[in-house]
């Protein structure tokens, strides 16, 4: 599957990653949420635990039906609203987009190269936070099939991990949209 949103080349006409391998696996943990939630839904009680307190004992309950449901349109809606936002970033107007550097970067020279690269990192923002779904409602899962407190632990180090990679990609981000060092003539 090759998909390119924009033009992938950078202003030096070198090409730039496209977002093939994120769509890929993006697209890979779309479609296996059906039938882990299917999976789910027939060992559920007709009442789930939908909150949990910091102590993993829930606090907040929902049929099964709606549940599942939410969980499962969550967790297909929401890298999609994130891609559509990517999506959407490159027709707005330069003032709207909020990147280190703008004026620089949006240039009629690097702005094709700036958006691909922007989309990039969304669509990797996408897959983590898919990813970082499909770990907590197994967890949730479990805690309801089996009866049982939420798996603090687990939780917390499935969102500390999500978050890394998030900051990762922020920073990076940043780093990558700094002014370039300009060369002085001797």
């Amino acid at each position: 599957i090759q998909v390119v949103m924009l033009v992938p080349f950078s202003s030096e006409g070198v090409a730039m990653k496209t977002i093939a391998r994120p769509m890929a696996l993006l697209s890979l943990l779309i479609v296996a949420s059906v039938p882990q939630h299917y999976y789910y839904y027939t060992q559920l009680p007709d009442v789930v635990a939908t909150h949990f307190g910091a102590d993993g004992k829930p606090n907040d309950w929902m049929s099964r039906l709606n549940a599942t449901l939410l969980v499962g349109g969550i967790q297909t809606l929401l890298p999609l609203f994130l891609l559509g936002v990517s999506w959407l970033s490159a027709k707005l107007p330069e003032s709207m987009l909020n990147i280190p550097n703008r004026e620089y970067w949006l240039r009629p020279d690097k702005r094709e190269a700036t958006l691909s690269h922007m989309q990039l990192l969304m669509s990797w923002i996408a897959v983590l936070t898919t990813a970082f779904m499909t770990v907590m409602s197994h967890l949730v899962f479990l805690a309801n099939r089996d009866s049982v407190a939420l798996n603090i632990a687990l939780a917390s180090t499935a969102l500390v991990i999500y978050l890394a990679f998030v900051f990762t990609i922020a920073f990076s981000s940043v780093r990558r949209f700094r002014l370039p060092r300009t060369e002085s003539v001797a």
